[in-house]
C-alpha cells in the first residue's frame, strides 16, 4: 500500500499521471523537497495534513493547504508587529520646530534626532535577517519589540532631563529593533500567503503604518500641549510599546499551539534535512535552506546596489515636510502637523489595492518609474512654488501608495525561496537606513548653510536625485524578462507556479542563479555607505 501511494505521489509530481489530473490542478506544485518528504512518510497530500512534516520538523505540504483561519489569526496579530515603532517615529516630524527651539539645537543635530533609529540599522539588519532565517522570526519580533520598549521609554526619559544625548541614546537602541521586526513581518507574510494574497497582505500592512501615521502626525502637536510640557509627545506612544510587546508574545503563544505542518520552518534544522534525505532532494534546493550568503540571488544584488539613495528622498520629503510649509508658507506647526498627516491617508484605502493588482495582474516594475515622476512634481510643487500644500501632499499621497508596495512585493519574486528572505530584506533596510542618515543629515547641513533654513537646495538635490528612479525600472524590466520568464510582470499564482516549475524540473534561470560577485560587489558599497552614515553622524552629533 505504502508502495502504491509512493509511486501515486511521484508520478503527480511530475505531472505524468492521468487518473490524479483532477487533483493536481487543486492545489500548489509540488516542490522537490515536499514530493521526497512525502515520499518517506507514505502519505498522500489528502491526508493527515495536520501531522505530515519531515525529519527536520519542517513544513511538508504545499503554503495552500494552510487553512484560511490559520491565517487569518495570524495576520491579525503580525499587523500590530510594528505599530509602537511607527508610532514613535512619525511623531518626531511635526514636532522638528518645537524641538529644535526647546533644546536649543541646529536643523542638523534635529537631523541626528531624526535619523538616530536608523543609525544601527546600517549594520543590524543584515545580521539580523541572518537570524531570522536561521532561528526564525518570531523570537525575532520578541527580541525586537522589547529593544523598542527600553528605546522609547529612554527617549522619552530624555525629553524629561532636556538631555540631547540621551534621547539620542534612545531613538538608536529603538532603531536594534524597529527594522528587524519589519523583516520578521515580511518573511511571516511569506509563509502564511505565498501563491495566494502575498502583496494584498502586504499592502494591507502598509496602508496600517499609514493609519498610524495620520493618527501620530495629527496627535503630536495636541499631546506636545498636554499640561504645557512637549514630553508628552514622546512619553505617550512609548507607553504603547509596552503592549505591541504583549502581542509579539501573543502569537508565539498562538504558533506553538499550530500543528508542525503549519509552523513556519527554520534554517537551522536543515542540517537534519541534509542527513535524512540527501540522497534523494536536489541538493542545490537544500543549500538554499542553509544560513544564506552569496546564495541570494543575482538580480537581487543589481536591484540594491543601484537603488541607493532612492528611498531617502522620499525620507527625507516626509521628514520635513511639516518644518518645509513652515518656512515656505509660514504654516502654523499645529496645521503644518494636520496637512502632513493627509499623505497618509489615500494609501490607507490604495495601497491594498495595489497589492491587490500585483497579484492579479503583476506590472510591478512600471509603478516604480510612474512614482518616481510623481515624487519629482510634488517636490518642485512644495519647495519652489508656493502653491496651497494640501494639493502637492494629496499628491504625494498617491504617489506613496504607487511606491512603497512595488519594492516591498518585488523582493520576494527576486528572491524566489523565502529561505533567503529574511538575508535579502536585511540587506535592503541596511542600504535604506544608510541612505536616509546621510542624506537627512546632509538636507540638515544645506539648510544651516542657505543662511535663512531655506529648503531651495535641498529640493533641487532631491528633485534631481529621484529624476534618476524614472529610467532604472525599464532596465529591472528587461532584466526580468530575459533571466526570470517576466516573473515581475506576473500575477501571484501565475510566478509561483513557474517558480515550482522551475525547481521541478531543474530549469536553470539566471536571475535566480547565486552571484558570489555580486554579493562582494554590493556588500563593498554598503560597507561603504555605513562607514560614511556613521563618519556623518558622529561629527554632527557631537557639534552641539
Amino acid at each position: 500500500m505504502a508502495s502504491d501511494e509512493k509511486t501515486s505521489h511521484t508520478r503527480t509530481a511530475s505531472g505524468k499521471s492521468s487518473e490524479d489530473e483532477n487533483y493536481q490542478a487543486d492545489v500548489t506544485p509540488i516542490l522537490p523537497r515536499q514530493a521526497v518528504v512525502n515520499e518517506h512518510s507514505g502519505l498522500s497530500e489528502e491526508k493527515d495534513l495536520d501531522n505530515l512534516t519531515d525529519e527536520a520538523g519542517q513544513r511538508a505540504v504545499p503554503l495552500r493547504h494552510i487553512p484560511r483561519k490559520y491565517q487569518i489569526m495570524a495576520f491579525c496579530m503580525i499587523i500590530f508587529f510594528n505599530t509602537s515603532s511607527s508610532f514613535s517615529e512619525s511623531t518626531l516630524s511635526p514636532l522638528k520646530s518645537t524641538i529644535r527651539s526647546e533644546m536649543k539645537i541646529t536643523n542638523a543635530q534635529y537631523g541626528v534626532i531624526s535619523s538616530a533609529s536608523s543609525l544601527a540599522n546600517t549594520i543590524l539588519p543584515v545580521l539580523g535577517g541572518i537570524g531570522i532565517d536561521y532561528w526564525g522570526s518570531t523570537y525575532a519580533a520578541i527580541i525586537c519589540s522589547s529593544f523598542i520598549m527600553v528605546g522609547a521609554i529612554i527617549s522619552a526619559a530624555g525629553a524629561s532631563t532636556m538631555q540631547f544625548g540621551l534621547i539620542v541614546a534612545g531613538r538608536i537602541i529603538l532603531g536594534f529593533g524597529s527594522m528587524v521586526i519589519e523583516s520578521a513581518q515580511i518573511k511571516l507574510y511569506a509563509h502564511w500567503f505565498q501563491g495566494s494574497h502575498l502583496a494584498l497582505v502586504i499592502g494591507l500592512d502598509l496602508a496600517w503604518s499609514r493609519v498610524i501615521s495620520v493618527i501620530a502626525r495629527t496627535s503630536a502637536v495636541p499631546m506636545s500641549m498636554v499640561d504645557g510640557w512637549w514630553g508628552w509627545a514622546l512619553w505617550i506612544p512609548a507607553f504603547s510599546t509596552v503592549a505591541n510587546l504583549l502581542i509579539c508574545l501573543a502569537y508565539w503563544a498562538f504558533e506553538r499551539r499550530l500543528p508542525q505542518a503549519y509552523r513556519p520552518p527554520l534554517g537551522k534544522n536543515a542540517h537534519i534535512v541534509e542527513g535524512t534525505l540527501k540522497k534523494s532532494i536536489n541538493f542545490n534546493t537544500l543549500r538554499r535552506l542553509r544560513v544564506p550568503n552569496h546564495q541570494t540571488p543575482v538580480f537581487f544584488w543589481i536591484f540594491a546596489g543601484t537603488q541607493l539613495f532612492q528611498t531617502s528622498c522620499i525620507g527625507v520629503y516626509s521628514i520635513n515636510l511639516a518644518d518645509i510649509q513652515t518656512q515656505t508658507r509660514g504654516t502654523s506647526a499645529l496645521a503644518a502637523g494636520y496637512n502632513s498627516s493627509l499623505q497618509s491617508v489615500v494609501p490607507i484605502v490604495l495601497i491594498p489595492l495595489i497589492g491587490a493588482v500585483f497579484d492579479r495582474w503583476g506590472m510591478r516594475m512600471f509603478f516604480i518609474s510612474w512614482t518616481a515622476l510623481l515624487y519629482v512634481i510634488v517636490f518642485a510643487l512644495i519647495g519652489l512654488t508656493k502653491v496651497h500644500p494640501i494639493g502637492p501632499i494629496l499628491l504625494s499621497s498617491f504617489a506613496l501608495s504607487t511606491y512603497a508596495i512595488p519594492l516591498s512585493a518585488s523582493i520576494p519574486v527576486m528572491i524566489g525561496d523565502d529561505a533567503l528572505l529574511g538575508t535579502a530584506i536585511g540587506v535592503w533596510k541596511a542600504f535604506g537606513n544608510g541612505g536616509i542618515i546621510v542624506f537627512d543629515i546632509l538636507a540638515g547641513a544645506i539648510q544651516d548653510r542657505s543662511g535663512n533654513n531655506s529648503y531651495t537646495n535641498v529640493i533641487i538635490l532631491l528633485m534631481c536625485y529621484k529624476g534618476l528612479q524614472i529610467f532604472l525600472p525599464f532596465g529591472y524590466d528587461w532584466l526580468d524578462g530575459k533571466w526570470l520568464g517576466h516573473s515581475l510582470r506576473k500575477g501571484e499564482k501565475e510566478r509561483v507556479a513557474l517558480r515550482d516549475k522551475v525547481l521541478a524540473e531543474g530549469i536553470e534561470m539566471r536571475g535566480w542563479r547565486p552571484s558570489k560577485w555580486g554579493m562582494i560587489i554590493v556588500m563593498s558599497e554598503l560597507t561603504a555607505l555605513t562607514v560614511a552614515a556613521w563618519a556623518v553622524y558622529i561629527v554632527f552629533s557631537l557639534g552641539k
